[in-house]
């Protein structure tokens, strides 16, 4: 037991942890200093309060969330050591393995969601997240528990795939494309209105995906960019 504490990368695993908490805390506190964004925020507040009273929300939400906990503390202590390294890139490379990890996600998470979600085989499951029709901040957590820990199964996949195939993923690149994956999917299911630039390119997904909740036989299936229903022909 001693050898394995000792012989264990414990420096990867936790320059993972505390670049995800770091990346997480930054990003859920800067973009709200913009008076915009904060409108937004206040405005998903108001929709959610109603939501978050409804009986079937939290204990779906709160399973959801030990879920997440769960695979999150696996994917730190075992699967971050495993894949990951700490050895110096050049900069071009952290972006380049950053926006890798990211296609390849949305790439297999296109056709999970397309042909696993709204197929016959996990149709049901994904149901319980198409009950909003009319999406909010909180929807975005309103997940069954086998979704989450899919999604999650995907982005180990992704990264395994990337350090695999360009012999090392440092440990930050894929933190910052767990943060920027785990951000846009939330962000997908805002309200959104701000239909002018910088804002446009979030107002275009978060409006996307509110077509795609309207309509379990709608397309855009894609999570965070709609590159593949283009190149596949489902963008509604």
């Amino acid at each position: 037991m001693l050898d394995l504490l000792t012989s264990y990368p414990w420096p990867v695993a936790l320059c993972y942890m505390l670049t995800v908490m770091v990346l997480m805390r930054l990003s859920n506190t800067l973009p709200f200093k913009v008076s915009a964004i904060e409108e937004m925020r206040q405005w998903n507040r108001r929709e959610d309060a109603p939501k978050r009273k409804k009986p079937k929300y939290p204990p779906v939400m709160k399973q959801n969330g030990q879920v997440g906990s769960f695979i999150s503390l696996l994917l730190i202590l075992i699967v971050a050591p495993s894949v990951l390294t700490l050895e110096s890139m050049a900069w071009w490379r952290f972006l380049t393995d950053i926006v890798c990890v990211l296609l390849v996600y949305d790439f297999i998470y296109y056709f999970t969601h397309r042909f696993l979600f709204h197929g016959e085989l996990l149709k049901r499951v994904h149901g319980l997240h198409h009950q909003a029709r009319d999406i909010s901040y909180i929807d975005a957590h309103y997940v069954h528990p086998l979704e989450t820990f899919i999604g999650l199964m995907i982005y180990v996949v992704s990264i395994t795939a990337v350090s695999l195939s360009f012999d090392g993923l440092h440990v930050v690149a894929a933190a910052f494309a767990f943060v920027i994956w785990s951000q846009i999917n939330t962000i997908n299911h805002t309200k959104f209105n701000l239909d002018r630039f910088p804002y446009k390119t979030i107002n275009y997904l978060t409006t996307k995906h509110a077509i795609h909740h309207q309509n379990m036989n709608m397309g855009n299936y894609s999570s965070i960019t709609p590159l593949f229903d283009k190149l596949f022909g489902t963008l509604d």
